[in-house]
């Protein structure tokens, strides 16, 4: 394959040039989608991939809008955010809304489709899901009335994302000469680290009473997605998200939260006990804030080694090459950084390529340092390009897929390294296996390949399993073995009190979607109660929420537990065959490169995952990893 050396020239995407292009692109767009109804295509070829390219330009126009908006956020890009998202709302109700490229679709997959080709077969139906999960058969007043939905929704979420932004950039606590943040980078060490009760109590309650100017936007928010349920014809939204997913009801989903909760509640009261009694002052209850840092001390002091320790092994330059080391041994491809990189949009920004027997397969860029205010919280990985070849038709052929890795990680110090607490090593090999995906297809069709078309419950499996690698001897990042052995020892520190947290946010976003007109603050507190997650009484934890109310995972967020499961057993296939036995984790990791990593969408998640295994996801390899029982 021939790799398309095309990259965006990210230094020449600014706000102005985006407003310029977008109403080109946009019109271009609709007289190429124009043309294509006229034509009644009769052939996929003559159908998907033509409509592939006459909306590409836009959508990677306003995906890049919304990459600035994550990674160099400004008034300049909100202002193009919002004149534009009406008129790209409105497009893509348009295209999805369209009767007759419905009728085109349905037409191919009921009656004159005769083709082997399963992918592109998956890829026609899932059209036509998304047509009638996108309001294709209404019409007068309830069309209009969806549509509006739409526009307001998208409204909410946008203005609920910058809101977080906005609140998380503003708070700044200084003692004693020390400036502390709230950011994802500092909170979490500065929690499990500051001696300073009061700077921990400051901290603790900025962040969990951010952005309550979001609270009345999640009535809102929560009362639209119901109407466009029903709609729609769904009892509720939980049961419109689960359409589209690997879960079969919201039954099922609760069915496994209830299971972990059982299996979890007596382990994590032992847990709570411990931790109460472990401290030098006993007698003195724990309050919310303390219970990090107290924590920390605990485990310090359970498996002899410290955080901090543990800091100096896992200086940033040293875990992404042993990552990269980690995944030639595992998936048999090179990574390389491209020394003549490309434009980036900050200067921190580095950039790789992916190599397979001598050929370029992949690129993508890194952005690893955190910027309170232009950047959004947590991590994540997205992509630019996906993988497409063999076109008969249409301005490109054979791409190689373009993603993008970006991160939180605290700043380089004064000698320019930067050493990562052990949990950021996680999201680092976290975020690259979601990458994996993306880069290492072997779909070639654009609209299944990488994760396009892995269902939102399935997605995290790829990310999830390589998190189980970070200390493994094959990525040579230099750790004292007894050092190693103590963090292994204590790998399930307190696991049953974390999968119970998150036990907590699956279960409230499930319920909040399901539940007739809820009292969001009130559901959210009896449920933080029963899995006993610690609040204070001005908690406004939902309003900044982002994954449910400004990203993917409404009605979904159970997904983290639910493709941890297939993960976990994904990995107990490589613990079976013997962790030390070189030639079978590479006999194994190559089955897997081939099945989990380049099926992409073009199968469901399930029938890859038996793809795989040779059967049906279990739970108990997760409750054994995580020696919850």
């Amino acid at each position: 394959m021939t790799s398309v050396r095309d990259f965006p020239d990210w230094v020449g995407f600014t706000p102005e040039f985006a407003a310029a292009e977008l109403p080109r692109l946009l019109d271009e767009s609709e007289k190429s989608v124009a043309a294509i109804e006229a034509a009644e295509p009769k052939a996929y070829e003559d159908f998907v991939w033509p409509l592939d390219d006459a909306t590409r330009g836009l959508w990677r126009c306003w995906g890049m809008v919304a990459h600035m908006l994550g990674v160099m956020n400004s008034e300049a890009w909100r202002k193009v955010e919002e004149e534009w998202q009406p008129k790209i709302v409105a497009f893509s109700l348009r295209v999805s809304q369209s009767k007759k490229l419905h009728e085109i679709a349905r037409k191919l997959v009921d009656g004159g489709w005769t083709t082997t080709n399963s992918t592109q077969r998956r890829i026609l139906e899932k059209m036509v899901q998304g047509a009638e999960l996108a309001g294709v058969g209404l019409e007068g007043a309830k069309k209009e009335r969806f549509n509006e939905i739409q526009m307001k929704l998208a409204k909410l979420g946008a203005d609920f994302h910058n809101t977080v932004i906005d609140a998380t950039a503003a708070f700044k606590y200084e003692k004693d000469g020390k400036t502390y943040t709230i950011d994802d980078a500092n909170y979490p060490e500065t929690m499990k680290h500051c001696a300073d009760r009061e700077v921990r109590e400051k901290l603790y309650r900025a962040r969990a009473a951010r952005a309550p100017e979001n609270e009345p936007r999640i009535a809102e928010i929560l009362k639209l997605r119901q109407e466009e349920a029903e709609i729609l014809g769904f009892k509720n939204y939980a049961e419109k998200s689960l359409a589209t997913k690997c879960a079969p009801s919201v039954i099922a989903v609760m069915k496994m939260i209830d299971e972990l909760d059982e299996a979890t509640v007596a382990r994590a009261k032992e847990e709570g006990l411990e931790l109460c009694t472990s401290g030098e002052d006993a007698a003195s209850p724990l309050l919310p804030w303390d219970l990090a840092y107290a924590a920390e001390r605990l485990r310090e002091k359970k498996y002899a080694y410290s955080e901090e320790e543990l800091k100096k092994h896992f200086e940033l330059e040293d875990v992404v090459k042993g990552l990269f080391r980690l995944v030639k041994f595992l998936f048999d491809v090179d990574v390389e950084e491209v020394a003549d990189k490309p434009s980036v949009w900050h200067e921190d920004v580095r950039f790789f390529r992916v190599v397979e027997k001598g050929e370029t397969i992949a690129h993508f860029y890194f952005d690893p340092f955190v910027r309170p205010g232009l950047k959004s919280g947590g991590a994540w990985m997205n992509e630019f390009r996906n993988r497409c070849r063999c076109r008969g038709v249409g301005v490109e052929k054979d791409v190689t897929p373009l993603a993008v890795v970006v991160t939180n990680f605290p700043k380089k110090d004064g000698n320019g390294r930067c050493y990562l607490p052990f949990r950021e090593v996680e999201t680092l090999f976290h975020e690259f296996g979601h990458a994996l995906q993306c880069m290492l297809t072997r779909v070639d069709e654009e609209e299944a390949a990488g994760i396009n078309l892995v269902e939102w419950d399935a997605v995290e499996v790829a990310s999830q399993f390589m998190e189980n690698w970070c200390l493994d001897d094959r990525t040579g990042i230099s750790v004292p073995a007894d050092l190693k052995a103590k963090v292994r020892a204590a790998k399930n520190f307190r696991a049953a009190t974390a999968c119970r947290r998150q036990l907590a946010f699956a279960k409230t976003d499930v319920l909040l979607h399901s539940t007739p007109t809820p009292n969001p603050d009130t559901l959210k507190c009896e449920i933080f109660s029963h899995f006993n997650l610690p609040m204070i009484p001005e908690d406004k934890f939902l309003c900044a929420f982002t994954h449910i109310f400004a990203g993917g995972y409404a009605a979904g967020y159970y997904g983290y537990k639910w493709a941890e499961v297939m993960s976990a057993d994904c990995y107990g296939a490589f613990e079976e065959a013997g962790l030390e036995d070189d030639e079978a984790m590479r006999r194994i990791g190559a089955k897997y490169r081939e099945t989990i990593l380049a099926l992409g969408g073009s199968r469901s998640a399930l029938e890859v995952f038996r793809e795989f295994l040779g059967r049906d996801p279990q739970i108990k390899a997760l409750i054994r990893q995580q020696n919850l029982i």
